[in-house]
């Protein structure tokens, strides 16, 4: 594979399980991936609903499909074939297929809103649905199926929190430029990201190109103050950062 980002220096917020795959990705075309994990991911325990009256189960992450069947395998606790699986995106799907589930219910755009758009979730009145989630986030998807009349399950089986991080190493980033462009993929990612470096940062990380997932991303990104807001599909993070490091593209304020 040609290599083509020649040195471009990405600042990765992504929790560390969830970085490596893109790191080596970056580093395969010449590219410096700065691992700063904006977020940890910290298992919860819960109480496992009964499965055989599911009709419906939807995973919002990999995360949840990770620390949700952990449980299962460790209480030898099988998974009914009956249930339709519906996966927020294509990295969900992939981590269903790792306990040899598939799910043909996947939604064009990774979010709650085209997710909720899917045909099998429109006529759900009385029907049981799992949700499997992490604590807190976007509360649409909950409070829609309940709007929709479903029986809804809702089980968080993680919770994000704040990493432990190396002041120094964040302070010598910011301070030499080290930085080309800041990944961000979660919300609270970008808050963790602007308590983590500092108000004496602060204008530095506004200055600073970053690419977010989505629309919404885009407009936390503004709020904080963030100047050079880039939005890229999930599976479109490289040829997004090919196109910036080539300056066809340069981020503005949303």
């Amino acid at each position: 594979m040609t290599k083509t980002l020649n040195n471009l220096r990405i600042l990765n917020t992504r929790p560390k399980a969830q970085a490596k795959d893109l790191k080596k990705a970056i580093e395969a075309e010449g590219g410096v991936a700065l691992d700063c994990p904006a977020l940890a991911i910290q298992e919860l325990s819960f109480q496992t609903p009964d499965l055989n009256s599911l009709e419906i189960a939807i995973f919002v992450s990999s995360n949840a499909v990770h620390y949700f069947f952990k449980s299962l395998r460790s209480q030898n606790i099988p998974w009914p074939s009956s249930i339709a699986i519906v996966a927020v995106g294509h990295a969900t799907a992939n981590a269903l297929l790792h306990y040899n589930l598939r799910s043909s219910n996947i939604p064009k755009e990774c979010n709650s809103e085209s997710l909720l758009a899917i045909e099998l979730l429109q006529q759900v009145k009385e029907k049981k649905i799992l949700l499997v989630k992490g604590e807190g986030g976007r509360t649409l998807i909950a409070e829609t199926l309940v709007n929709r009349r479903a029986e809804l399950i809702s089980l968080d089986v993680y919770k994000r929190v704040m990493p432990g991080y190396d002041s120094q190493y964040l302070q010598t980033l910011w301070q030499d430029k080290a930085v080309d462009i800041i990944l961000f993929t979660s919300e609270q990612a970008m808050y963790n990201i602007f308590q983590m470096f500092g108000p004496s940062a602060h204008s530095w990380l506004c200055n600073t190109p970053c690419i977010v997932l989505s629309q919404r991303l885009a407009k936390a990104a503004s709020s904080l103050g963030m100047q050079r807001i880039i939005i890229s599909k999930p599976e479109a993070i490289l040829e997004t950062l090919h196109q910036f490091n080539q300056g066809l593209i340069h981020g503005k304020q949303q």
